[in-house]
């Protein structure tokens, strides 16, 4: 036992030893694997050639329903599968419908962006011109004040009578 215990030592430490036997084991495996496998096909062989027994009417009638229950729940999931291959092509259209929505809201997004900014400095030009309007209305009532007291004072000015004053 302590010789066994020192080989499987000797062989956890080096990686070469452990590949070499798992190696070995993988072998093993696969020879079992494939001699149950020719054991197998040679029954199944074996068991076509002598043929199966006819089954009885009464075992074929009680299997009917089964079968043909069967058949019902096998068109029904063919169905369902059919169903579901096109709710997933649906889903599909409309992620991507989505997808180009939401690039159109994001061009959109950014085009009222612009039409703000465009829009706020129209009120500031519409407000520098408001103003700008009414200096130009009050020089334009002062003009119209000054033209008004110049035809006032042009008659006096030029030695001519003012209405009421005596010689």
């Amino acid at each position: 036992m302590p010789r066994l215990k020192g080989w499987i030592a000797a062989v956890a430490a080096d990686p070469a030893a452990m590949l070499f036997v798992a190696a070995v084991v993988l072998f093993i495996v696969i020879l079992v694997g494939m001699a149950l496998a020719a054991r197998r096909r040679r029954r199944d062989d074996h068991g076509e050639r002598v043929g199966l027994a006819p089954e009885a009417p009464a075992q074929v009638v009680a299997i009917a329903p089964w079968v043909e229950e069967g058949r019902q729940l096998f068109s029904l999931w063919q169905e369902r599968v059919e169903r579901l291959g096109e709710l997933q092509g649906r889903l599909a259209a409309m992620a991507q419908e989505i997808e180009q929505l939401k690039a159109q809201a994001g061009a959109q997004a950014g085009r009222i962006d612009e039409l703000r900014a465009e829009n706020l400095r129209l009120g500031q030009e519409a407000e520098a011109f408001s103003m700008e309007r009414d200096q130009l209305r009050a020089v334009l009532a002062r003009i119209g004040e000054l033209v008004r007291q110049a035809t006032e004072a042009r008659p006096s000015v030029a030695g001519e009578a003012t209405p009421g004053a005596g010689p």
